[in-house]
C-alpha cells in the first residue's frame, strides 16, 4: 500500500513507481487500487500539506507519545524550515529515514546532536519532501496526459480515478493551488534569517515554488484540452500570471543564474502558452459570445502589456481575436488599432519568442503538453495567413519561416500541413514555390523540417517538380514576346546553370514581376530542387576565393548549408542506392569535392563542412566502401601513422598518432566558437560506420578511439557549448561509442578475435582505466540518486528520460565500468590497482569525493529508471567479484541496511523480476568474494539487531535471503517445472555457489530438515527439459556432498543416490545426458556463463558426478556393474559420432573420458556376451580411424584422453584382438598411426625449439604436451605387449614400416639433456628397453644406436662442470641434480646391456665404444656406493656393474680395444666389491647412505632405531646381488679351480692376486677400502648366518637329467605338477617382495669369528635366503681360487701360506658346520665329511651305444629337463656352479648372457614371460622367443645352456674330467662302486657346498 496504516501521508515515491506506467509489471487492478485510495489526495495536489499553523497536536506531545524525545530538537528544527503541521512533519522524517538514509545509527546520534551537524540532514529532508511535492504533480499530470490515449498500459485505470475525482474538481483545485504557490511567501523563520545559510534555503525555495508552478501550469493546460476555462477562470489565472509579470517577478532569482534564468523562462512559456490555450482562435469558433466576453474583459489589460518579450504573442493573439469576433475589417479605426498591435508584436519579434518557446525542453519532448502548445501556435499561424498573406508577404516577417519549421517537424502538423493546401500556413510554402530559386534557404529549411516529420515522399516529390523558376530579370539575357500584360513567351532557350544539363526550352510562359527594387522572371517550367542545389554548389566553389574566411555571412554558403541538411535527411529515409535519383547524384558527389576544397581554407565554413559529413555518413549503409575509401583519402580523420606498434600502451599514448582534420578544427575553430559541428558530424559517421562492423580498424575504429579517448572524453568537462543539452548529446555519442566497441569485443569468442579486435580492446580497456578517463567516467557513476532526483525536478516529462539525458549518462557510464573491471585482468600485467580501481575501491574513512560503491548502491531506490537498479545490482556484482578488500566496509551501512536495501525487494510481488534477478546474482558473487555482505545477506549473528529507527510495517523485512530460498524449496516441491523460470534459477545458482565455496553452513537450518534433499532434487526425477540449467547445478551439487561428506551420510541424500541409480531412472538419464547436437557448435545453443551451451555443462557435471560415484563407492553408495556397462553401451556410439565433428573438442573430451571411467570399473567385458564384445571393439576401432585422421588437430587433454582410453580398451579387448586378425590388424594399424603422428609432432617440437629461444622456455611448443608423449609412449608398451604374446605374426611390420626404432632413437637424443623433458626421457628410454628385450631388438643393429646415445648419454653440462657422482644438496626445480640424471643413465647403461646379450659380438664394438667414451663415468658410477646407496643410486651402480660383468667375457676383444678403461673398471669393480662387503658390517653408515639427501641427523641421534628397517633390507639384498656381480667379474681374472687343481703345469705368473692377505673385519675407514682374505671370509659367515637364521635345508633337487631316467623324470614331474605350481606362486612372490620380513627364528648357534660386527640377527633373518646362497657358493669359488693361486705361488713367504691356511679354517667353521648339519645326509652316522650319497650314473658307452636312436628321445629329454628345471627355477635362484665351471673349462661360451636388472618404475617391463630364467632351459631354434627377465645378479648366473644331441659327447668328457678329479681328492671308501669316468653322473643342488667344505678342508690341511 502506499499509505501505512494510521499514517496522514502517502509514500509518493513508491506509488510513482507502481502507477507511472515506467515499471509495467505492475497489475492494473493494483494501479487503480491504489490511485484510487489517494484521490483525494491527488484532488488537493500541493494543499494537502499543511502548514504549520494547522497543527492540531503539538510536535512535543507527539513525541513524547512515540517515546522519541531524543529527536524533538531536530523535529522541530525540520518543522520551521519545512513549514508542515506536526503530524505530517513526523511522517516525512519518518518515510526518510526509513527509505532514504543510508548512513549508521552512530552517524545519524551524530548529525542531530548539534546545529552545524544538522544542516545537512535538514539539505537532505528538504530534497525529499521537495520531490515528494513534485510526484504529487507528476502523477496528476500523468493521469490527465494518458486519459484519452487507450494504448497505455493503464489507460482504463486512469481514466478511472479521473472521472471519479471530476475534471471540474481538478480545474478547481489545481487554480486554487496555482494563485497559493503565486501568492506563497517563505516559512517566517526561514525569512527571518534563523537557519545557518538561510540564503541558500530561500534560493531553493523559490526553484521548488517556479518548478511547481511549472507544473501546475502544464495540469492547467491539460485541463484546457479536455474542458473549456471559464471566463472567471481565465481571469483569475490571468490576474495571477499579470500579478508576477509572467513568471518575472522573483525576489530570490537571479538573472544571473543560468538555471534560474531557465526557470523563468519556463515560467514565462508555460504560463503564456496556458493563456494562448484559453483563447486558442480554434476553440473560441464555436462561441461568438464567448470571444467577445473574452474581449471586453482583457482587452485593456492585454493592450497595455507590450514591453516585455513575452508580450508580442499575446499582443498578436489578441490581434487576431479581434479581427476574428469584433469586425475589425470593417472598422477603420479597430483595424487600425488592430494593426498597430500587429506591429508592436512584430517588434517584440513574436514570432522568434514563439520559436524558442516551443523549442524550449518543456515543449520539445513528445508529450500532450508539447503537442497542445505547438497546435495552438500552429494555429495561430493559419489564422493570420489566412487573413494577412493573401498577397504573400507574411512571407517577408522575420523568424515566421524558423517557426514554421520547427512546428512542422512534428508529424501531427506535417500532415495537417500537407493535406491542407488552400488555407492556413500552405500559402507561406506556396509563396516559396513561386518565387524559388530566390528564398532557396526557407524552402530547404521547409523540406527538411517535412521530411524528419516522416512526409519525405511528399516533399521530395514536389522539390523534383517545382512549378515555377524565378530569375532576376535580364533584358539581355532573355528575348521574349510579349502575349498579353505581363505575360511572355520566350523566344530562345536559355541555359539558366552553368555546366548542368537544364536549359529553359522555347516557347516558355514567362511572367514579369516587380518585388522590392528588382525585377523578376518566372518561368513557368518544371525546375528540380537538386539542380538548383547542384548549381548553388558550382557557384560557391567558384566564389572561395571572395569570401577571405566570412562563411557565417556568406548567403551563398548558407543556401548550400540549407540544401545538404535536406539532402542528408533524405538520404537518411533511403533504404538502397536505387532511391537516389539522377539529379541528386552530383550534389551528393560534390560533398567530398567541398571538403576536399574546404579543409585547407584558414577560416574554413564548419557548419557547411559537417554538413558535407553528415551526407557521406548518410550514404555509409548504401555504399560504405566507396564512401570510407574517399573519406580517408581527404586526409580529415584522424590516422595512425604506423600500425606496426608492438604495444597497444603506445597506441594509447599517442605514438605515430595524428587526430587529422577533425582534430585540428576542434582545437582552433569549435571551442573558440562553443559550437562543435564538426565534432558531432564525425561521433555520427564513426558510430554509424562502427555498427556495420566492416572490420576497417587500423583506418576507422582504433584511430577514432584513440582521438576520442585521448582529445576529446577527458577534456569535454572544460569546453563551454551553447547549451546543457547539446554537451549531454557528446557525452551520449562519446560513450554510446565506447559501449559498442566493449560490446563488439566482449560478445564475440575471445579465441576467434583478430589481432585487430584484441588491440581495440586493449587500447580502449587501458585507456579508461588511466586516471583521466577514468575521473571523468566516474563522475558520471557518482552522480548519485539524489542529484539524479535533483535534476530530475526540472524536467518536464519524466516519461520520456529514460533515453536522452543525464539518467541515459549514468547508465551508460555504468555499463562501461562494467566492461572495464570485466576486461580489465586481460590487459593489467600485475595483480596491483590502476587508478581507476582506486578511486573505486575507496574506504569511507578515506578522502574520497566521489563514494562510488555508497552512491551506486544509492541508484537502488531511482524511481525514474527501471534499468538503473537493475544496473546498479550488477555493477556491485562485478565489484564484488574484482574487489579483493572488504565491500562491507566500502558500502558503510549496517547490515539490517543491506537487507533493507536489497531483500526487501525481493517478497514484494509489484518489483520485476529483472530486478530482483540482479539482486540474487549479487548475493551470488558476494557469497564467492565478499564474506562480510554474505554475513549481512544471510543474517549470521545478528539475532539481536534492531533498526536504527523507523516503525513496525506489515511488509517489513527482518528476515534473510534464507526466508527466499525456503520459499522456493517448498515451490519446488510442489512443481519442479518452476525451475524453468528466471527467479527459481537464481535461486538454484545461489545453491550451487554455496556448495561450490564450500558454505553451506549458512543453510545449515534448511539442511537438516527431513525433506531438504527430496525437494532440492525433485527436478532431477521430473520430466527432464533440455536448456534448463539446473541439472548441471544439482549434479555439480550432489557431486560436491557426495566428496565432502563422510560415510556416515545423510539418510535421505542416500535415498537420492540410490534413486538415481534406479535402473529405469539412470537409463533416462543417459539418454537425457547424451542429448547432443547433431553438428559442431556454433555458440548458439543455449548459452550460459562462459560461453558453454548447456548441453555440454550438463555432459561436464555428469562425467565428474560418476567419476566421484565411482571414487567413494563402495563404502557410500554401491553402484551395481549392469549400471556402468549399459553406460559403456550407450557412451561409445555417441563418441564414435561426436569424433566425426572436431571444431569442438570439449563434448568430445569429456565422452572419452565418461567412457574410459565407466570401463574403468569392468575386469574382463563391457557386455555380456562375445559378439557384444566383438561389435563395440568394432565400434572402437572406427572411432580410432576418425581420430587418426585428425589427432594432431586435437588439444591436448584431448588426446590424454583418447590415449588413455586406447591403453584401457587395448588391455579390456586383448583376447579379441589376439583372435580376430582383421581387427587385430585395423586395430594395430589405428594405434600405430597415431603413435608415429605424436612421435612426429615430438621431433618437430625438439627441433623448432633450438631456433626459438623463447619457445624453449616454456613447457609445451606448438601443441606439444608431455604427458600426451608419455601416454602414447605406454600405449606403444602396451599394445607390443599384447601382440607379442599371442598376437598376428607380421605385427611389427607397421614399426618397420613406419620407422618406429629411428624415430624413438631420434627423439631421446633429441630430449635427453633437456631438463624440463626429463620423464619423458626416462619414459622413451623404458621403450627402448622394452623393445632391446623383445624380438624386435635385431632392429637396433641397423640404427645406429652409438651415433643416437653415446654422447647423448654424457652427463650435462652443468653436471660435469659440478661433480656427477653425488650431491646431497635439495632438488632445483629448473635445473639438472644428480638425482634427476642418475634414472636416465642407468637406462642407457641397462640399454647397451641388453643388446650386448643379446647380440654379443655383432654389437660388441659399439659397447666397447660406450665404454671408451663413459669410462670416468663408469668408474663414478661403479663408487657411486660410497656417497649414496639410495634406491635410484643402487640401480645405477647395479647396472653398470651388470654391464662390465657382461663385457668381461670379451676380455680378450676389450683388452686390445681399450686396455684403459679394463684396467679402470675391474678396479672399481674390487673396490664396490670391498665396499659392498663393508657395508654389511657398518649399519649405521648403511642407514645414512640410504637416506641420500633427507635429513640424517634423525638417524644419527637414533642409530638403533627400526625406522629404516623396510629400507635397509632392500639395500641389503641389493649389496648382495651387486656382490655376485662383482665376484663374477673378478672371477674372469683368477684362475679356474679346475686349472688349479688338475692342470699339470700352472702358470702361476700369468695371474695377478685379487685379495691381500690381511684378515680379520673390513676397516671401518671409507677412504681404504681393501680386498683382503678377511673382508671376503667375512661375508661368507654372515651369510652362512643368514641360511642358518632361515632354517636353510636342502632336498636333493637334481641339476641334470640322465639318458636313462629321463622318462621317470618326466613321470615324477607330471606326479609333482600340483606341488610344483604351488611352489612356484610362492618362489614368485618370494621373490617379486624379498623384502617382505621374515619370521625371527634363532635355531643354532652362529658363532664365528669375522661375524662380531655383522648386522643384527632381526635384519639378517629377513634377508633373501636364496640370494645369500647364491652369492655364498660365487664367494667361496673366488676365495678358493685366490687361496689356491696363492699357496700355489713359490715366491709367498711359508708364514704367509701358513697364515691364510690357519685364518681360513678359522673363519669358515660357521660354513663347515652349516655343511655338516644341512648338506650331508644323516651326518651323525657318518663320522667323515667325505661321504656323498651316489644319486646315479649311466656309463657313457651305453649312450653312445643308442646314439641313432637319441634323436627320438632327446624331445623327450629335454621336454623331462624344462619341466624339472622349471619347476626348481621356481623354487631355487642359484646356479649350478659345478657345470657351469665345467662347461666354461675348454668351451667357447656361445649360450645366451645374462639379462641386466630392469630399473625400477612406475611402468613395469616388457616381461613376456614370468618364469626367472629356469637353469638348463632349452631354447629351441624353431621357437623365437624372448629371453625372460631374470632377477639381477641371480639371474646373471644362471647361464642358459644349449642342450644339443651332437654336443652330448663332449658334455659328457667334461662332466667325467671333473668328476675325476673330485674322485681323486676324497678317496672314497673300497665298498663304493668304481667309478668310470666315461659315465654321466646325477648331480644334486647341495653337491656345490659340499664339495666346497671339503675343498677348503684341504687346502687347510695340506700343503
Amino acid at each position: 500500500m502506499a499509505k501505512s496504516n494510521n499514517a496522514v501521508i502517502t509514500d509518493w515515491k513508491r506509488l510513482w513507481k507502481l502507477v507511472s506506467g515506467i515499471h509495467h509489471e505492475t497489475p492494473e487492478s493494483t494501479v487503480l487500487e491504489e490511485l484510487l485510495n489517494v484521490s483525494c489526495e491527488l484532488q488537493d495536489g500541493l494543499l494537502q500539506f499543511k502548514g504549520t499553523a494547522a497543527s492540531k497536536t503539538k510536535l512535543e506531545a507527539l513525541l513524547a507519545e512515540k517515546k522519541q524525545e531524543k529527536l524533538l530538537a531536530f523535529t522541530l528544527r525540520l518543522q520551521e524550515l519545512l513549514d508542515l503541521e506536526s503530524v505530517q512533519c513526523w511522517e516525512i522524517l519518518c518515510y526518510y529515514l526509513t527509505s532514504e538514509y543510508r548512513g549508521t545509527a552512530s552517524s545519524l546520534a551524530s548529525l542531530i546532536s548539534t546545529e552545524n551537524n544538522m544542516t545537512k540532514l535538514l539539505d537532505d529532508i528538504w530534497g525529499y519532501y521537495t520531490l515528494e511535492r513534485m510526484i504529487v504533480l507528476k502523477i496528476v499530470k500523468n493521469l490527465l496526459i494518458f486519459y484519452d490515449v487507450p494504448s497505455h498500459p493503464y489507460y482504463k485505470e486512469y481514466k478511472e480515478v479521473v472521472d471519479k475525482i471530476g475534471i471540474d474538481g481538478l480545474k478547481e483545485s489545481y487554480l486554487q493551488q496555482i494563485e497559493y504557490l503565486i501568492n506563497e511567501v517563505p516559512p517566517h523563520k526561514l525569512k527571518a534569517g534563523e537557519f545557518f545559510n538561510y540564503q541558500q534555503k530561500l534560493i531553493n525555495w523559490s526553484e521548488r515554488n517556479a518548478r511547481e508552478i511549472v507544473e501546475i501550469s502544464h495540469i492547467l493546460l491539460l485541463i484546457c484540452e479536455l474542458i473549456r476555462m471559464d471566463i472567471a477562470d481565465i481571469k483569475r489565472l490571468f490576474s495571477c500570471f499579470k500579478q508576477h509579470s509572467f513568471g518575472r517577478q522573483q525576489n530570490y532569482l537571479s538573472a544571473g543564474n543560468s538555471l534560474h534564468t531557465e526557470l523563468l523562462s519556463r515560467l514565462a512559456y508555460s504560463e503564456l502558452s496556458l493563456f494562448l490555450k484559453c483563447i486558442d482562435l480554434e476553440e473560441l469558433e464555436q462561441s461568438g459570445k464567448f470571444a467577445t466576453d473574452i474581449v471586453k474583459s482583457f482587452d485593456k489589460d492585454v493592450t497595455r502589456m507590450c514591453h516585455n518579450p513575452e508580450n508580442g504573442p499575446l499582443l498578436l493573439a489578441w490581434m487576431l481575436v479581434n479581427i476574428r469576433y469584433t469586425n475589425a475589417f470593417e472598422n477603420d479605426q479597430q483595424l487600425l488599432r488592430c494593426r498597430q498591435m500587429g506591429k508592436r508584436a512584430l517588434d517584440l519579434n513574436c514570432f522568434s519568442y514563439m520559436n524558442d518557446m516551443i523549442s524550449n525542453s518543456i515543449f520539445k519532448d513528445d508529450s500532450l503538453v508539447s503537442r497542445i502548445v505547438r497546435r495552438t501556435v500552429y494555429n495561430m499561424l493559419c489564422c493570420m495567413c489566412d487573413y494577412f498573406d493573401g498577397d504573400g508577404s507574411c512571407c517577408k516577417y522575420p523568424y515566421i519561416y524558423d517557426l514554421l519549421s520547427e512546428l512542422l517537424t512534428w508529424p501531427s502538423l506535417a500532415k495537417d500541413f500537407c493535406s491542407t493546401k488552400e488555407s492556413g500556413v500552405h500559402s507561406l510554402f506556396a509563396t516559396l514555390l513561386e518565387i524559388f530559386p530566390m528564398d532557396f534557404v526557407h524552402l530547404s529549411m521547409l523540406a527538411t523540417a517535412l521530411t524528419k516529420a516522416g512526409m519525405g515522399n511528399y516533399v521530395k516529390n514536389q522539390l523534383e517538380a517545382l512549378p515555377i523558376l524565378t530569375e532576376l530579370y535580364d533584358e539581355s539575357k532573355y528575348l521574349l514576346k510579349s502575349n498579353r500584360e505581363n505575360e511572355y513567351v520566350l523566344m530562345q532557350k536559355v541555359q539558366p546553370f552553368s555546366h548542368i544539363d537544364f536549359e529553359i526550352p522555347v516557347g516558355t510562359s514567362v511572367a514579369i514581376c516587380m518585388r522590392a527594387d528588382n525585377c523578376y522572371a518566372h518561368f513557368r517550367l518544371p525546375v528540380n530542387f537538386f539542380n538548383v542545389l547542384h548549381h548553388e554548389i558550382n557557384c560557391l566553389l567558384l566564389e572561395t576565393m571572395i569570401y577571405h574566411g566570412e562563411y557565417e555571412s556568406s548567403v551563398r554558403a548558407r543556401r548550400v548549408n540549407e540544401g545538404l541538411k535536406y539532402l542528408h535527411v533524405t538520404l537518411g529515409k533511403m533504404k538502397s542506392l536505387a532511391g537516389i535519383t539522377t539529379e541528386m547524384v552530383h550534389p551528393t558527389e560534390m560533398c567530398i569535392d567541398l571538403l576536399n576544397k574546404f579543409k585547407e581554407v584558414q577560416s574554413p565554413p564548419i557548419e557547411l563542412m559537417a554538413n558535407c559529413f553528415n551526407v557521406c555518413t548518410a550514404l555509409l549503409p548504401l555504399a560504405d566502401a566507396e564512401i570510407v575509401v574517399r573519406v580517408i583519402n581527404l586526409a580529415i580523420l584522424p590516422q595512425i601513422n604506423c600500425d606496426t606498434l608492438k604495444d597497444y600502451k603506445m597506441y594509447a599514448h599517442g605514438v605515430s598518432f595524428d587526430s587529422g582534420l577533425v582534430g585540428s578544427y576542434l582545437v582552433n575553430v569549435e571551442k573558440q566558437r562553443e559550437r562543435f559541428n564538426f565534432l558531432a558530424a564525425y561521433l555520427g559517421f564513426l558510430r554509424s560506420y562502427t555498427k556495420l562492423q566492416r572490420k576497417r580498424y587500423f583506418q576507422v575504429e582504433i584511430p577514432g578511439l584513440i582521438f576520442l579517448l585521448r582529445d576529446v572524453f577527458p577534456h569535454i568537462h572544460a569546453w563551454r557549448f551553447q547549451s546543457k543539452q547539446e554537451k549531454y548529446r557528446m557525452y551520449t555519442e562519446i560513450m554510446g561509442f565506447i559501449c559498442d566497441v566493449l560490446d563488439e569485443v566482449a560478445s564475440g569468442d575471445v579465441d576467434k578475435q583478430s589481432s585487430e579486435q584484441v588491440l581495440l580492446k586493449n587500447i580502449c580497456v587501458y585507456s579508461l582505466l588511466n586516471l583521466e578517463n577514468a575521473l571523468i567516467l566516474l563522475r558520471f557513476v557518482a552522480m548519485g540518486n539524489a542529484y539524479l532526483q535533483h535534476t530530475m525536478e526540472m524536467e518536464a516529462n519524466w516519461m520520456l528520460q529514460q533515453s536522452h539525458g543525464l539518467v541515459l549518462l549514468v547508465r551508460l557510464a555504468i555499463r562501461i565500468l562494467m566492461q572495464v573491471l570485466r576486461l580489465k585482468s586481460s590487459v593489467c600485467e600485475s595483480n596491483g590497482l590502476t587508478p581507476l580501481e582506486v578511486m573505486v575501491y575507496t574506504q569511507p574513512k578515506q578522502r574520497d569525493t566521489l563514494r562510488i560503491i555508497p552512491v551506486v548502491t544509492s541508484y537502488m531506490n531511482n524511481i525514474f529508471d527501471r534499468r538503473l537498479p537493475i544496473l546498479s545490482c550488477r555493477l556491485l556484482k562485478r565489484i564484488a567479484l574484482e574487489f579483493d578488500m572488504s565491500l562491507l566496509a566500502c558500502l558503510d551501512m549496517e547490515p539490517d541496511q543491506i537487507r533493507l536495501t536489497f531483500l526487501q525487494k525481493l517478497p514484494d510481488e509489484l518489483e520485476s523480476d529483472s530486478l530482483k534477478a540482479a539482486i540474487l546474482e549479487l548475493v551470488e558473487a558476494c557469497i564467492e568474494k565478499q564474506p562480510g555482505v554474505t554475513e549481512a545477506f544471510f543474517k549470521v549473528n545478528y539475532q539481536q539487531e534492531k533498526r536504527i529507527f523507523g516503525k513496525e510495517g506489515d511488509t517489513e523485512i527482518a528476515d534473510s535471503i534464507v526466508t527466499y530460498i525456503q520459499d522456493y524449496l517448498d515451490a519446488v516441491g510442489k512443481d519442479p517445472e518452476i525451475v524453468e523460470q528466471l527467479l527459481p534459477s537464481k535461486i538454484m545458482n545461489l545453491f550451487h555457489t554455496l556448495w561450490k565455496q564450500n558454505m553451506q553452513l549458512l543453510i545449515d537450518v534448511l539442511i537438516n530438515k527431513p525433506n531438504f534433499w527430496e525437494n532440492l532434487c525433485r527436478p532431477l526425477f521430473s520430466d527432464l527439459k533440455v536448456n534448463v540449467r539446473v541439472y548441471t547445478q544439482l549434479l555439480n551439487i550432489l557431486s560436491i556432498e557426495i566428496f565432502s561428506t563422510p560415510l556416515r551420510a545423510n539418510g535421505s541424500f542416500k535415498n537420492i543416490l540410490v534413486k538415481f541409480f534406479e535402473i529405469n531412472q539412470f537409463k533416462k538419464w543417459l539418454d537425457f545426458v547424451f542429448i547432443l547436437p547433431k553438428g559442431p557448435f556454433t555458440g548458439d545453443n543455449g548459452s550460459l556463463n562462459e560461453g558453454l551451451p548447456e548441453w555440454l555443462c550438463r555432459l561436464r557435471a555428469f562425467k565428474s558426478f560418476m567419476l566421484i560415484v565411482l571414487k567413494k563407492q563402495p563404502q557410500f553408495v554401491e553402484v551395481p556393474t549392469k549400471q556402468f556397462k549399459i553406460l559403456a553401451e550407450k557412451c561409445l556410439p555417441i563418441l564414435v559420432e561426436r569424433s566425426e565433428y572436431v571444431e569442438d573438442l570439449r563434448p568430445l573430451v569429456l565422452l572419452f573420458e565418461l567412457y574410459l571411467f565407466s570401463i574403468m570399473t569392468l575386469k574382463h567385458s563391457c557386455t555380456e556376451s562375445s559378439e557384444e564384445d566383438q561389435k563395440m571393439l568394432q565400434q572402437f576401432n572406427q572411432l580410432l580411424s576418425n581420430i587418426c585422421s585428425c589427432y594432431m588437430d586435437l588439444g591436448n587433454r584431448a588426446k590424454d584422453a583418447c590415449l588413455s582410453l586406447t591403453i584401457k580398451c587395448a588391455d579390456l579387448f586383448a583376447e579379441i584382438l589376439t583372435q580376430d586378425s582383421t581387427t587385430s590388424l585395423s586395430f594395430l594399424q589405428s594405434v600405430v598411426n597415431i603413435i608415429c603422428q605424436e612421435l612426429r609432432n615430438l621431433e618437430n617440437c625438439i627441433s623448432d625449439e633450438r631456433y626459438c629461444k623463447e619457445a624453449a622456455r616454456k613447457d609445451m611448443t606448438n601443441g606439444f604436451s608431455a604427458i600426451s608423449s608419455i601416454l602414447c609412449l605406454n600405449l606403444l608398451k602396451t599394445v607390443a605387449t599384447i601382440f607379442h604374446n599371442d598376437g598376428v605374426s607380421n605385427w611389427v611390420l607397421p614399426f618397420l614400416s613406419n620407422k618406429l626404432f629411428q624415430r624413438l632413437l631420434a627423439c631421446t637424443s633429441s630430449i635427453l639433456q633437456v631438463h624440463k623433458n626429463q620423464k619423458l626421457t626416462v619414459e622413451l628410454l623404458d621403450v627402448l628397453l622394452m623393445f632391446a628385450k623383445g624380438n624386435c631388438s635385431a632392429e637396433f643393429l641397423h640404427c645406429d644406436v652409438g651415433e643416437y646415445l653415446w654422447l647423448k648419454l654424457l652427463p650435462p653440462k652443468e653436471l660435469i662442470q659440478t661433480t656427477f657422482t653425488c650431491s646431497l644438496s635439495p632438488d632445483q626445480v629448473e635445473v639438472w641434480s644428480v638425482h634427476k640424471w642418475w634414472p636416465i643413465y642407468a637406462r642407457g647403461v641397462e640399454l647397451v646391456t641388453l643388446l650386448l646379450q643379446k647380440h654379443s659380438h655383432y654389437f660388441l664394438k659399439e659397447v666397447l665404444q660406450f665404454v671408451g667414451i663413459h669410462e670416468e663415468y663408469l668408474v663414478d658410477s661403479l663408487l657411486l656406493g660410497k656417497q649414496s646407496l639410495e634406491p635410484i643410486a643402487m640401480d645405477l651402480i647395479k647396472c653398470a656393474i651388470t654391464l662390465v660383468a657382461t663385457l668381461v667375457k670379451f676380455e680378450k676383444q676389450w683388452r686390445l680395444e681399450h686396455p684403459q678403461s679394463l684396467f679402470s673398471l675391474m678396479h672399481a669393480a674390487q673396490m664396490l666389491l670391498g665396499h659392498s662387503i663393508t657395508m654389511f658390517h657398518q649399519p649405521r653408515n648403511l642407514k645414512l647412505l640410504i637416506v641420500g639427501r633427507r635429513s640424517q641427523l634423525d638417524v644419527m641421534r637414533d642409530s638403533e632405531s627400526s625406522g629404516l628397517i623396510d629400507e635397509v633390507i632392500p639395500a641389503f639384498n641389493n649389496l648382495t646381488e651387486i656382490i655376485i656381480l662383482c665376484v663374477k667379474c673378478l672371477q674372469q681374472f683368477s684362475p679356474t679351480l679346475m686349472s688349479l687343481l688338475c692342470e699339470p703345469e700352472l702358470l702361476i705368473y700369468q695371474w695377478e692376486p685379487i685379495f691381500e692377505i690381511h684378515f680379520g673385519a673390513p676397516k671401518i675407514n671409507e677412504n681404504a677400502i681393501t680386498l683382503s682374505f678377511g673382508t671376503v671370509l667375512s661375508i661368507v659367515g654372515i651369510y652362512t648366518k643368514v641360511l642358518n637364521l632361515q632354517n636353510c635345508g636342502f632336498h636333493e633337487v637334481p641339476l641334470n637329467t640322465l639318458c636313462n631316467n629321463a622318462s621317470e623324470d618326466n613321470i615324477e614331474s607330471n606326479n609333482n605338477s600340483n606341488n610344483d605350481s604351488k611352489n612356484e606362486l610362492i618362489s614368485n612372490s618370494a621373490v617379486n617382495n624379498n623384502i617382505m620380513l621374515r619370521p625371527f627364528s634363532k635355531s643354532l648357534s652362529v658363532a664365528s669369528v669375522s661375524s662380531v660386527n655383522c648386522p643384527p640377527n632381526e635384519l639378517l633373518s629377513n634377508l633373501d635366503g636364496e640370494l645369500c646362497l647364491t652369492a655364498l657358493e660365487h664367494i667361496l669359488t673366488l676365495a678358493a681360487s685366490q687361496s689356491l693361486l696363492a699357496l700355489k705361488n713359490p715366491l709367498l713367504p711359508t708364514r704367509e701360506k701358513q697364515l691364510i691356511r690357519r685364518e681360513v679354517s678359522s673363519e669358515l667353521l660357521s660354513y663347515h658346520e652349516f655343511v655338516r648339519k644341512k648338506v650331508l645326509v644323516e651326518y651323525r652316522d657318518h663320522k667323515e665329511i667325505w661321504q656323498r650319497r651316489k644319486h646315479g650314473q649311466i656309463p657313457m658307452l651305453q649312450v653312445h651305444g643308442n646314439v641313432k636312436d637319441s634323436h627320438p628321445s632327446t624331445s623327450k629329454q629335454a621336454a623331462a629337463a624344462r619341466a624339472s628345471t622349471q619347476r626348481r627355477a621356481s623354487l631355487d635362484l642359484r646356479v649350478n656352479v659345478v657345470r657351469r665351471l665345467h662347461l666354461q673349462q675348454r668351451q667357447h661360451q656361445r649360450m645366451s648372457t645374462p639379462i641386466p636388472p630392469s630399473i625400477k618404475d612406475n611402468t613395469g617391463s616388457f616381461e613376456m614371460s614370468r618364469v626367472l630364467s629356469p637353469i638348463g632351459l632349452a631354447r629351441c631354434k624353431t621357437t623365437a622367443s624372448i629371453a625372460p627377465i631374470p632377477n639381477l645378479a641371480s639371474s646373471s648366473i644362471k647361464e642358459q645352456k644349449i642342450v644339443d644331441s651332437n654336443d652330448e659327447t663332449n658334455q659328457s668328457e667334461q662332466v667325467n674330467v671333473f668328476e675325476e678329479a673330485e674322485e681323486d681328492v676324497q678317496y672314497f671308501p673300497a665298498e663304493e662302486p668304481k667309478y668310470s669316468p666315461l659315465s654321466y653322473i646325477q648331480f644334486v643342488e647341495e653337491d656345490y657346498l659340499h664339495l666346497m667344505s671339503n675343498l677348503f678342508f684341504i687346502i687347510c690341511q695340506n700343503d
